[in-house]
């Protein structure tokens, strides 16, 4: 099929699970949305993520998309079950439940692995991740720490800079003594894996759970009997709704290509 993946988040974060996506399904079409204008979602309401999600998915629909992936922590905790309620012919992707599954899969080879979980204050406040992990094995070691100030980091730029110093600050203050505490660190925000470097630095040789790869196989999953099977090169259409300036510029750290943004407000 040639209609295209939806994909969405408050800002740059998505564009890593966008990586992802475009690397196991090359042939896919995609139209991404960057919420700019209104990031960070992490210290938003429910109500008014799902507000927000669901304009998103409506702007969506009129590209015709055939699955939409909620690329972005906050929402998936907040907001998928209700938006497939709202969109019931609809394909949706979660960035969390697939990195649930990952978590899952390793603790099947290495039982005592220790995990630690970073994401916004408003996927900590949910304990979606937490409560779908221990569900399935309630012994596991689990540290959960809210980091509010990441997401907003990376979209000032900052993650270009792992030396920057109030990034480095933040990191050290966040998470400086669960080093040699855990053995994996679940990056539940898709802004995180953006500032692996600093968060080596802080934590040591850890390994860490990256929600993008996990949602990009989820998708393919889900897609199974909808992938394009044609040769034409496919489209990558990208919109914001507040400023380009960095989104470009992330952009093209993770593609190594210029992206052009288009517009778009609600």
């Amino acid at each position: 099929m040639h209609n295209p993946i939806g994909i969405f988040d408050s800002g740059v974060g998505g564009l890593t699970v966008t990586k992802e996506i475009r690397r196991l399904l090359p042939s896919e079409n995609i139209v991404y949305v960057g919420d700019t204008a209104r990031v960070p979602y992490g210290a938003k309401d429910a109500e008014t993520l799902l507000t927000y999600g669901r304009e998103i998915i409506r702007f969506l629909l009129t590209k015709n998309v055939k699955a939409v992936v909620l690329a972005c922590g906050t929402s998936s905790a907040n907001t998928f079950d209700k938006l497939q309620d709202e969109f019931p012919d609809l394909p949706l992707v979660d960035v969390l439940r697939p990195g649930v599954a990952t978590c899952l899969k390793l603790l099947q080879a290495q039982p005592h692995l220790r995990f630690g979980l970073i994401a916004t204050a408003a996927t900590i406040k949910s304990g979606l991740f937490e409560r779908l992990l221990l569900e399935e094995i309630p012994n596991t070691v689990l540290h959960v720490r809210a980091c509010p100030l990441f997401a907003s980091m990376v979209e000032a730029g900052l993650a270009g800079k792992p030396n920057n110093p109030i990034l480095h600050f933040a990191a050290q203050t966040y998470l400086s003594d669960l080093r040699g505490q855990i053995d994996a660190l679940v990056l539940g925000c898709t802004h995180y894996p953006l500032l692996t470097t600093t968060l080596k630095h802080i934590l040591g040789d850890i390994q860490f759970i990256n929600l993008a790869e996990s949602a990009a196989a989820a998708t393919k999953t889900c897609l199974a009997n909808k992938l394009n099977g044609c040769d034409t090169p496919p489209t990558h259409q990208f919109y914001v709704s507040g400023s380009t300036e960095i989104f470009k510029k992330t952009a093209r750290n993770i593609f190594n290509e210029e992206i052009e943004p288009l517009k778009i407000s609600w």
